[in-house]
């Protein structure tokens, strides 16, 4: 893993890329979302900021969970936004 920065919340992702979500999608993802990034639990992903906004899942499930949320909005995202995970060591 490269060097990653940042914590940003759900509603700073849709400011910086210029997409709206439901307020249920919204709610789901937030829910989601861990502030550590140091191990990220079960279910859950911690979104970067640099060098790209970066959604960084615990797991595959996760991560299919999250990209069928944010699909939806593909044509609308601006800028690069990536959705991956990591395996527990």
């Amino acid at each position: 893993m490269g060097l990653r920065l940042g914590n940003l919340t759900i509603a700073t992702v849709e400011r910086k890329h210029k997409f709206k979500l439901s307020d249920e999608e919204r709610e789901t993802l937030e829910s989601m979302r861990q502030n550590n990034a140091q191990k990220i639990e079960e279910g859950k992903f911690h979104v970067f900021d640099e060098p790209m906004t970066m959604f960084v899942c615990n797991s595959a499930a996760t991560r299919t969970d999250v990209i069928k949320i944010l699909s939806k909005y593909n044509s609308d995202i601006k800028g690069q936004l990536g959705v991956g995970f990591e395996e527990a060591n």
